[in-house]
């Protein structure tokens, strides 16, 4: 009879806002106000009032997001498997994590089994890099990974 080996760690726990919040100017909001009913009115022009109305709710989204401040959202690894918020994900749905740390905002990468958003990036403090490397390591494989394109693009324009 196989005596399997349980793994175990000790939960590592941390709080993080859901998102970098850039404070914004007045003049930020006219610009973009401008460039949505700019584009509204242009979409009116070409008689595509379907796009004009989604502009016009995109443009007052992005002003609403922009207002609103991220929640602090707790996260926990366990030995049954990373928590983020109300999600949880076992070590069987997670294939592989990288930890980037070039940056003045370290992140864990983790990609998942998931087909629509196969990566996540969880900002780390950076005095938990290394015990979260070496409990994370224990289940899955570190593999070189980068966060999305679109997330970087959207970093570098300030969302």
């Amino acid at each position: 009879m196989y005596m399997v080996e349980e793994i175990t760690i000790n939960k590592i726990e941390w709080q993080a806002p859901e998102y970098i919040h850039k404070d914004r100017t007045v003049d930020w909001f006219w610009a973009m106000g401008l460039v949505t009913l700019a584009v509204c009115l242009l979409a009116i022009w070409i008689h595509n009032y379907l796009f004009a109305i989604f502009i016009l709710i995109s443009g007052c989204c992005l002003a609403l997001f922009n207002i609103r401040h991220p929640e602090n959202i707790n996260f926990s690894i366990t030995t049954e498997g990373i928590t983020m918020g109300k999600d949880k994900y076992n070590w069987k749905s997670i294939k592989s994590f990288n930890i980037k740390n070039d940056s003045e905002n370290p992140k864990l990468l983790i990609q998942t089994s998931k087909y629509f958003l196969p990566v996540y990036t969880i900002p780390v403090p950076a005095n938990l890099i290394e015990e979260i490397r070496e409990s994370i390591l224990k289940f899955v494989p570190i593999v070189e990974l980068e966060e999305s394109k679109s997330m970087q693009f959207m970093e570098k324009l300030g969302f």
